[in-house]
C-alpha cells in the first residue's frame, strides 16, 4: 500500500505538469507573441543587411521599412491592450487595435 501512494502522487504531478501549457493565460500568450515579434524584427533586419550586401537590383524588392512598421504597429496594439491608456487615433494601414469589446 505504501508504494501505491507515491505512484499516485507521481502520476498526479505528471498530469499537472503536462496540463500547465494548456492553462497559460491570455497575457502569457500575448507576451510570447511580443517575444516572437522581436525575433521577426531581428530576422527582417538580418535579411535587409544580406539584401544590401548582395546588391540586389531586380525589378521587385522586399519593403523592409513597411514590414518593420507593421511589426511595430502590432507590438503597439498588443501593448495598448495589455496596458490600456486613453484612446488615441490611429493613422496606419494596419489597425493596431486588437482590443475588442464583447457584446
Amino acid at each position: 500500500m505504501h508504494k501505491i501512494a507515491p505512484l499516485r502522487a507521481l502520476c498526479l504531478a505528471g498530469c499537472l505538469l503536462t496540463a500547465l501549457p494548456v492553462l497559460a493565460g491570455e497575457k502569457d500568450e500575448l507576451a510570447l507573441v511580443m517575444k516572437q515579434l522581436d525575433q521577426v524584427q531581428a530576422s527582417l533586419e538580418r535579411a535587409r543587411v544580406v539584401a544590401v550586401q548582395d546588391g540586389q537590383t531586380g525589378r521587385f524588392h522586399f519593403d523592409y521599412l513597411r514590414a518593420t512598421q507593421d511589426v511595430n504597429t502590432m507590438r503597439r496594439g498588443i501593448e495598448f491592450y495589455l496596458e490600456p491608456s486613453r484612446a488615441q487615433p490611429t493613422t496606419s494601414s494596419v489597425s493596431g487595435q486588437y482590443r475588442q469589446e464583447r457584446r
